[in-house]
């Protein structure tokens, strides 16, 4: 279960794929994650997190399993490195949480992908050749696979925080 009078949720990297059947079957949290995102609850997720936001993910045998159901997309196996290395991230246009313009590096690395990555941000290779989408962000929701590197973008955490105390103050 979640923690009572949550006003955010940071959901980190890892290897959800691996649980994909375990983190399915906890339907209690799936649910409170996807009443707490219904209902305002600031949540920023990186990779692993990303992918337990979506509706569904594949396991390593690609079977699909729930998952929160907060973003629409689909975790699926690719059984190969997708956009693996260094980038640095350029937001698109103004979120809640980064401004149009800003530019941060961080990392990517994962075999499964999805079907929905989002497109608030573009991240873009050393060579400034390669570049792609990447970035879901709504009102209360940051997430996608980049793991974000925040000393280089401390705004960021600090909007963050910030979109979590307002969200504590309306609902006292």
């Amino acid at each position: 279960h979640l923690p009572p009078e949550l006003d955010g949720i940071l959901l980190g990297g890892g290897y959800p794929e691996v649980y994909a059947g375990q983190l399915s079957a906890n339907v209690s949290l799936r649910t409170e994650i996807a009443q707490a995102a219904a209902s305002g609850v600031k949540i920023l997720a990186e990779c692993g997190g990303f992918l337990y936001l979506q509706r569904s993910l594949e396991d390593p045998e690609g079977s699909p399993w729930p998952m929160a159901g907060v973003l629409e997309g689909r975790g699926y196996k690719t059984g190969r490195l997708q956009r693996f290395g260094y980038v640095t991230l350029q937001a698109e246009e103004d979120t809640p949480f980064l401004r149009r313009g800003e530019q941060f590096p961080a990392h990517e690395f994962h075999r499964w992908d999805c079907t929905e990555n989002g497109a608030q941000c573009r991240a873009l290779r050393p060579d400034g050749e390669t570049s792609w989408d990447c970035i879901t962000c709504k009102e209360n929701i940051l997430a996608g696979f980049p793991h974000l590197y925040y000393p280089a973008i401390p705004q960021l955490p600090a909007r963050f925080a910030q979109a979590c105390m307002r969200y504590q103050e309306e609902h006292l």
